[in-house]
């Protein structure tokens, strides 16, 4: 074997060295360029957070402040509700004016229906004369009620008993007496809301909000996450999950929260 010369020796030693050094050079640029790659990412996603957060919180915000405006408009509908009401009432207490006493005929007629069992509106003429012994009126109607039984069939309607009672009364007087005892009148259906397409718009959009983990539907888990703020227990959030899961398979659809909210009263005719 031919013999190294030392000169060749270093200079091999030196070559591998610079080789080392350089391929040392290039790991510690790859893992700078690495991590500065990842600081970039995440950089960017932070950003990218913190603007959808700052674009959520706005959203809340808005519809925060137009919840507060509906409710507010509800309660000033219901203040004029209350006002017209109490208008109404005391234009008919007014209208009701009577110079025959109220309590007499309501206890005229509390005495007419013990007799009235079956409803139909009609009392006999032998049976009301029994049951009017020993009240004030028995007396007066003595006399009169035989000749109630016009037709024969020997029964009488509380109108024509109150014209028999009362033979000076006016048409008008005979309508405020029996006004006295009248049922109260059913309340008129609420009409069904019919939603503009804006806010439809605002239905999607609060759904999309409670929808956190965007599936497409609202847990139970979602809305009372979504609640939490608010004055409802847990118990009673499950409890509206309960009556909106119209197909009860524990998920609200669109359609189910749609109805859930304008079950809620927020949106109406009047808020168009």
């Amino acid at each position: 074997a031919m013999a190294v010369s030392p000169e060749e020796l270093n200079s091999k030693r030196e070559a591998s060295i610079a080789e080392r050094e350089e391929k040392r050079k290039a790991s510690i640029d790859k893992i700078k360029a690495d991590k500065a790659a990842k600081a970039q990412i995440r950089a960017s996603a932070e950003e990218a957070a913190a603007a959808a957060k700052e674009k959520e919180d706005a959203q809340r915000a808005e519809l925060a402040a137009k919840q507060k405006l509906r409710e507010d408009n509800i309660a000033r509908r219901e203040a004029e509700r209350k006002a017209r009401n109490e208008a109404i009432k005391a234009d008919k207490a007014k209208k009701r004016s009577s110079k025959y006493s109220e309590k007499e005929i309501l206890l005229l007629k509390q005495v007419y229906d013990q007799y009235d069992t079956d409803k139909s509106g009609t009392v006999s003429v032998a049976e009301l004369q029994t049951a009017l012994r020993g009240t004030a009126l028995a007396e007066s109607t003595e006399s009169m009620l035989g000749e109630l039984d016009k037709n024969g069939d020997g029964n009488v309607d509380f109108g024509e008993l109150l014209k028999l009672l009362y033979p000076f009364a006016t048409p008008n007087d005979l309508t405020i007496m029996l006004g006295y005892v009248a049922p109260p009148p059913a309340p008129a259906p609420k009409p069904k809301a019919e939603l503009t397409d804006a806010q439809l718009s605002e239905i999607r959009q609060i759904f999309a909000l409670y929808d956190t983990d965007q599936s497409g539907g609202i847990t139970v888990k979602e809305l009372k996450e979504a609640l939490k703020n608010t004055f409802l227990t847990e118990q009673a959030v499950e409890e509206v999950f309960a009556k909106a899961d119209l197909d009860e398979n524990s998920v609200l659809d669109l359609g189910e929260f749609k109805e859930l909210m304008v079950s809620t009263g927020l949106w109406s005719a009047e808020d168009q």
